[in-house]
Parts: C-alpha cells; structure tokens; sequence
C-alpha cells in the first residue's frame, strides 16, 4: 500500500521551496517535477568557478519521503558525473544523507547523518562541497576515486582526473546552452543576491525555472557567512559519504 505523505512534510517542502523561490542560494536552482508534486524536485547545481568544475551544470532530481524531514531525501545525478561519491547509474553517496542509524561498521559518526534540522539548502550547499573535496575513504566509484588520490599525491602531475572532469563539464556547458541556461562562469556571476522585493507575492510561481530574477552586478564576495562552500580544487578526505561496498 501507498504511503500517504503526513502534512507536516507537504507544510514544511512547500515552506522550502517558497524560500528557494524567493531567495535563492548560489550554486543551484529548483523546480518542481510536477506542478501538483512537492516530493520529487528537479534540480540544476552549477560548478563553482575557479574550480574543475568551472562551467559545468549538472541536473539532478530530488526525491523526499513521505515523513520528511525526520527521512532524508535522495539525490540522482541525470547528468553523467565521473565522482568517487557518486554510483555509476547516477546514484549519490553522500552522509548527509544517510538514515540516523548508529552503524558502526559505516565509518560514521551519528552527527555525520541525517536529522530533521537539515534542509534542502544545507543539503545541496554539501553536494557542491563535496564535487572538490570528494571522500575516498569509501567510495561509490572505486575507479574515480583511485584516479583522484593519484592526481592529488601527485600535487597536479597527472592529470588524468582534472582532463576528464573538465571535458564532463565542457559537455554540461553545451548542453545549457542549448536549452538557453546561462552558467555563470565568475565568482561575481555566482554569487548572486536576490533582489529584494517590495510587494509579497503568495502564490507560488513554479512556470520559469531558470528566471533571472537576480542582482548579478553585485560589488563583493559571497557572504561570510556561506562558510559552506569551499571553493578551493584540491580536497581531503574529512568530507561524509561514506559508500563502499
């Protein structure tokens, strides 16, 4: 028998996604699947400058449980993504994630898991995050993961891993452009303020996904204290996501 979804989760995605309308964070963007659907979000993560993933633009859908937020949601990569987090069929194995179970056969600790005070913002600003500083200890996709460690033992000389990456994210880039998506390439460009509005809109306008309802011209940095993302190319390994087999 189907679930039925409890109406505290309905009350707190659509609380979310009326945030993430009205205010949107850099790095990503959201959508419904379906107007009528608050479980299933599409969702559009775009590589932070100055990184590998610089231009890259990768879709994704966001499936939640029925009794969120005290179930994590799951993330799916439709874009192909060569991550030693993510599943071959586009699976993503992320910590954060992970049902707050003590297991501890995982390598985790308990506040490396989900709880109910994470949100879809604290969730995809870690997915950004975790695209340049992987965790490797347990991968999900063995044969990145081993082709990442090398590239970074080797402090930048083999470039097997940077080469593809880029090409995945060169590819990504054309595909926005074909579906008129403009990924920003700046840290300028990225780090977007909302404009502030001065008439409350109620209803919630899911028809534009890509709307650039956005201070692009903004004079500084990101905001101190979107101390999230870390935009730096090489990674260690204090990142969750633990998922091997």
């Amino acid at each position: 028998m189907e679930k039925v979804p409890c109406g505290s989760a309905t009350r707190a995605l659509a609380l979310e996604y009326k945030s993430l309308q009205d205010e949107p964070v850099e790095g990503f963007r959201v959508k419904l699947v379906n107007d009528d659907n608050l479980f299933e979000w599409e969702v559009a993560i775009f590589g932070p400058p100055e990184t590998l993933y610089q231009g890259a633009y990768f879709k994704a859908h966001m499936k939640f449980p029925h009794d969120y937020p005290y179930s994590p949601p799951s993330i799916k990569f439709l874009t192909k993504v060569w991550h030693p987090n993510v599943y071959e069929n586009g699976d993503l194995c992320i910590s954060i994630l992970h049902p707050p179970v003590d297991d501890p056969q995982s390598g985790e600790l308990p506040c490396e898991r989900w709880n109910p005070t994470q949100n879809v913002r604290t969730i995809l600003l870690s997915v950004i995050s975790l695209l340049n500083e992987p965790n490797t200890y347990s991968p999900a996709n063995v044969d990145a993961s081993v082709m990442y460690r090398r590239w970074r033992d080797s402090q930048g000389k083999d470039n097997e891993y940077p080469n593809i990456i880029r090409k995945q994210a060169q590819a990504a880039r054309i595909e926005a452009e074909k579906e008129g998506i403009i990924v920003p390439l700046t840290l300028e460009e990225y780090c977007i303020k909302p404009n502030k509005k001065t008439v409350q809109e109620p209803q919630l306008d899911v028809t534009d996904f890509y709307d650039d309802d956005y201070n692009l011209d903004s004079d500084s940095d990101c905001d101190d204290d979107d101390e999230d993302e870390d935009l730096g190319e090489e990674g260690d390994d204090n990142d969750s996501g633990n998922c091997g087999s």
